[in-house]
């Protein structure tokens, strides 16, 4: 794997663990804003952010909006089939936020991660994808990781930091 590559790789690993623990401190210590309006926010930014990277692609503003004129009048049928994805995407990030109020981090970031599992049965299910012994290795892990969470939940006495008490071992005033 060459550097910019490895780069990329552990700048969205480590994206991606500190959004948990930044919306999980968030929720615990300041619980007083709108899920759905930080979700909106965030969606809002990536909207932004993306719309940027496409217009320096297709250079400029003018390229971009004859790209996405004539992508609309082409492929219709195709960004209505992606829209519904969008929103489920939307409807599970709201949900984040309510994991992130009741579930602790590790839990949270363990059963996000199914969302691995359920797109591969889908992806092989619905659409006859098939995977390759090292993606189904990778499913059966991310399996044993969940259910060995789990366990441990199970096991923690009902006074500690397990699921009493909301979830995060504390109760809040």
């Amino acid at each position: 794997m060459r550097w910019p590559a490895a780069a990329a790789l552990g700048l969205c690993a480590a994206q991606n663990a500190g959004s948990f623990l930044l919306m999980r401190y968030s929720k615990l210590e300041h619980a007083d804003y709108s899920d759905m309006v930080a979700v909106l926010v965030a969606e809002g930014i990536k909207l932004a952010i993306s719309t940027a990277a496409y217009a320096v692609e297709c250079g400029g503003l003018p390229g971009m909006a004859r790209s996405l004129r004539g992508d609309l009048v082409e492929r219709r049928a195709e960004w209505m089939r992606l829209g519904v994805p969008a929103l489920m995407y939307t409807a599970q990030n709201f949900l984040l936020f309510v994991g992130a109020a009741n579930l602790d981090a590790s839990a949270q970031q363990l059963a996000y991660q199914t969302k691995i599992l359920f797109t591969a049965l889908f992806a092989r299910t619905l659409l006859g994808t098939r995977l390759g012994s090292a993606q189904w290795l990778s499913m059966l892990l991310l399996v044993l990781g969940v259910l060995c969470v789990q366990g441990a939940f199970d096991a923690a006495p009902s006074g500690g930091g397990g699921r009493s008490g909301g979830g995060h071992g504390h109760a809040r005033g």
